[in-house]
């Protein structure tokens, strides 16, 4: 594989992130530095660079005497993940609202569930999972605290392995689709605290079709 070599421990870890999201790389499998060594044909340092980041990011865990290896969650994890991104979530709804841009926000949000109902309409499942994810996101584009931004990015990377799986059913469409529309509209009312319990309900509600993508 050609890679540019000014770039090749970001080139790599894009590949390889993108490959455990997409779960061509399995959970539970392991990153073995020979065989990446040969996949990309260069070093041992800018693969070793890119494995740092992914278990920087909580894609992969470091064992010692085994190497790296793609995360595993259990249902215990899976349960405390998406109960604390559900958290999150419903803060980064409470400080967008503070935000003094508060009406370009709203407007962000009403076109992005416009064009995700329109790509679902569409059964353009790709497109509509890409602005379905970036609707959690614009809450946090305003949200105006860089630690919580933080603190979303890496537990969000590990949702969206299941996310990846759960998006491409028909009924997880519409259900998600459908909250996020309600979520927007009490929003858009004004009642940020209900806005709030939504988000997290909503999360929760995520969780079930991730568990069962678990089984």
């Amino acid at each position: 594989m050609g890679l540019n070599k000014s770039t090749l421990s970001q080139q790599i870890y894009d590949i390889l992130r993108e490959d455990i999201l997409k779960q061509n790389i399995h959970c539970g499998e392991k990153l073995t530095l020979n065989v990446l060594k040969e996949r990309f044909q260069v070093s041992s340092t800018p693969i070793r660079e890119a494995l740092t980041r992914l278990a920087q990011d909580g894609l992969a865990i470091y064992y010692s005497n085994i190497g790296i290896t793609v995360i595993e969650p259990t249902k215990k994890d899976l349960k405390e993940l998406y109960e604390f991104i559900g958290d999150l979530d419903s803060l980064a709804i409470r400080y967008a609202a503070l935000h003094p841009a508060k009406k370009d926000l709203d407007v962000e949000l009403k076109d992005s569930i416009t064009t995700a109902r329109r790509f679902l309409e569409e059964e353009k499942v790709d497109d509509w999972h890409s602005l379905s994810d970036s609707f959690h996101l614009i809450f946090y584009k305003y949200c105006q605290n860089s630690r919580l931004i933080e603190s979303a990015s890496r537990i969000r990377s590990q949702l969206t392995i299941f996310s990846n799986q759960y998006s491409l059913r028909t009924d997880a469409q519409d259900s998600i689709q459908k909250e996020h529309e309600e979520i927007y509209q009490v929003y858009h009312s004004g009642n940020i605290d209900s806005a709030m319990t939504l988000m997290r309900k909503h999360v929760m509600n995520s969780l079930e079709y991730a568990l069962e993508c678990l089984e």
